[in-house]
């Protein structure tokens, strides 16, 4: 493990914004989660957890506090029958487990290619997209217990997943250590998803795991900034679930306007709102814009700060509220909370 200290923030998250953290902890093993804490108790300094920073708004202001940077390593595969089960550390990059299942022709990952972030992430965010979530694979979450300081697992049914939700999201005892995924070797495509469906039709091939990974990159190349060249945390608001009411009430005045349902009633895609109804695509106030490709995604020019991101979202969510009587919620979290 080590500690660094006065680290920038705007270094860690996707958005590269931020000041700077007191003291950091690269936390590979469980033990080093425990020294992080202990350390911060001693001190009576608050402590927060960070994977790839790829969905967090980090505060403009220095945060006096430690950082639990996770780092766990490490893919280990156990198989009973047509059934693998991927024990995975916390600190891996997403995709690059998806490569890794895809490489032993696994399905359940394929359609969540592409996804910046790392596995410990994952759950707590309850990441989906192209028609899957992570909920559907997980078999359990090994987390570090900061209350009783043990170690154990949560099975899927204990982590209250719903729509870009969980257990980890609320209750912060819990320090995600490794997660285990559930994936089969005799699973079909799911390419119900429009973009799936239109790939499909032009005559991509989407017969195995790998093949739908690539398209599904292919895809999120299309409609996703450069990280290279601007900060962004991807989609920055939530897809509404309306009542069939609201719904009802809503597409009579906007007829293409999409619909799923789902168990809490039916989600609309915001950018249908923000581009088909606002005419927000591009739009831009000093360094922050909706991304020209797909308005549901953020964009932040280098040298943009937190509270410039906050004002821009927020305008945009009370557009969509003055005109539409929708209430908008963030995808993406304050850090520190």
């Amino acid at each position: 493990m080590s500690v660094r200290e006065n680290v920038p923030l705007a270094t860690l998250t996707t958005l590269r914004v931020g000041g700077d953290a007191r003291f950091v902890f690269d936390c590979v093993y469980a033990e080093d989660v425990r020294a992080g804490i202990q350390f911060a108790k001693e001190r009576n300094l608050s402590w927060c957890v960070l994977g790839g920073g790829s969905n967090v708004l980090a505060k403009d202001e220095s945060y006096d506090g430690v950082v639990l940077f996770m780092r766990v390593p490490g893919i280990e595969a156990t198989e009973t029958g047509t059934i693998t089960t991927l024990k995975v550390g916390a600190g891996v990059e997403w995709d690059v487990l998806v490569r890794e299942a895809a490489a032993r022709n696994l399905w359940g990952l394929e359609n969540l290619a592409g996804i910046p972030g790392t596995v410990g992430a994952a759950p707590v965010q309850n990441i989906g997209a192209y028609g899957a979530e992570v909920r559907d694979t997980i078999d359990s979450v090994e987390v570090f217990d900061t209350e009783t300081e043990e170690t154990y697992s949560l099975q899927a049914e204990d982590c209250a997943f719903g729509y870009r939700d969980s257990r980890f999201k609320h209750d912060t005892r819990f320090v995600i250590l490794r997660v285990s995924f559930c994936l089969t070797q005799a699973g079909v495509p799911n390419i119900d998803y429009k973009d799936l469906k239109t790939a499909k039709e032009q005559g991509t091939d989407l017969s195995s795991p790998h093949a739908i990974g690539d398209a599904v990159r292919e895809i999120r190349a299309r409609k996703f900034p450069d990280l290279t060249v601007v900060g962004t945390a991807g989609s920055f608001f939530k897809n509404p679930t309306l009542s069939q009411e609201s719904f009802n009430s809503l597409k009579a005045r906007y007829e293409s306007l999409p619909g799923f349902p789902n168990e809490d009633g039916v989600k609309i895609p915001l950018a249908f709102i923000l581009d088909e109804v606002l005419h927000l695509r591009g739009y831009s106030e000093g360094n922050v814009s909706l991304f020209q490709n797909q308005p549901l995604v953020l964009v932040a020019k280098i040298g943009a700060t937190q509270k410039e991101i906050d004002a821009f979202a927020a305008n945009i969510a009370a557009r969509v509220r003055d005109v539409t009587g929708v209430v908008v919620e963030r995808e993406v979290r304050n850090f520190p909370a």
